[in-house]
């Protein structure tokens, strides 16, 4: 990391750089966590986690994703992508949209 930190300045501005910027303060989140923390990060390349509290596969990672069908014909009349873990309960007034 601190290899890093020394050739930063000579990345171009941009995407590239805006990446680094952002990988860098999930490295640093990641190393300074308690192991009782709330919004801790799993993995790097996937920051948002979703606890399944299962034995076999404790976290998963991914997006929740809302689907609104029709009763009868099971058509799929809406969906929407949900990321950052939201509670199940909140998200009920996004599907009804």
């Amino acid at each position: 990391m601190r290899e890093i930190r020394r050739q930063f300045d000579a990345i171009p501005a941009g995407a590239v750089r805006d990446g680094v910027v952002e990988m860098l303060a999930r490295v640093s989140k990641l190393l300074h966590q308690t192991p009782k923390e709330k919004g801790k990060i799993y993995a790097l390349h996937e920051p948002d986690c979703i606890s399944k509290g299962k034995a076999r596969v404790r976290y998963e990672f991914g997006c929740k994703v809302s689907l609104a069908t029709t009763i009868d014909e099971g058509f799929v009349v809406g969906m929407r992508a949900m990321p950052g873990n939201p509670y199940d309960g909140n998200t009920l007034a996004e599907a009804i949209e």
